[in-house]
């Protein structure tokens, strides 16, 4: 048995049923689908399936709304960026683990650290190619982004 279908059985999915981002989630490889290959891409932005699994990595790919006009205006293609969000477990954190953040804030974000109301830092306005670092980093320091973000317990 492939370990799609397998996926699939265990979150009882039939080839009818559930939404299209339930059927994303099945085939994903318990969600790693091809987001390490499109890392590597020398494009922008992910794939539209890979938008929906990048969230449990806690990110989101948004559009650069300040630059929406002149782009249309250009009839260029959507500048894209991401916020990533780390988890902070019960809210504590080293001063070592503070000054990491507010680094990459500055290095790969656009400079601001926002803190969220369900203790977490996000860094806005990281583009594609930033993001393996980003998450290196928060790595390191001993936090995470793995389910910071998406339908998930928070």
């Amino acid at each position: 048995m492939s370990e799609a279908s397998n996926e699939r059985d265990l979150l009882h999915l039939g080839s009818g049923e559930g939404s299209k981002v339930e059927h994303i989630k099945a085939d994903s490889q318990h969600l790693r689908g091809q987001i390490a290959q499109e890392l590597d891409a020398e494009t922008t932005r992910f794939s539209e399936e890979q938008v929906q699994l990048i969230k449990f990595h806690g990110m989101y790919q948004q559009e650069d709304r300040d630059l929406r006009q002149s782009r249309r205006e250009a009839k260029a293609e959507k500048a894209y960026q991401f916020m990533v969000r780390s988890r902070i477990p019960g809210g504590a954190l080293t001063a070592e683990q503070y000054l990491v953040e507010d680094d990459l804030a500055g290095r790969y974000a656009n400079g601001t650290l926002r803190i969220t109301t369900r203790q977490g830092f996000q860094l806005h306005g990281i583009l594609k190619g930033d993001i393996r670092a980003t998450i290196q980093n928060i790595n390191a320091c001993l936090l995470s982004t793995l389910a910071a973000c998406g339908d998930v317990n928070r």
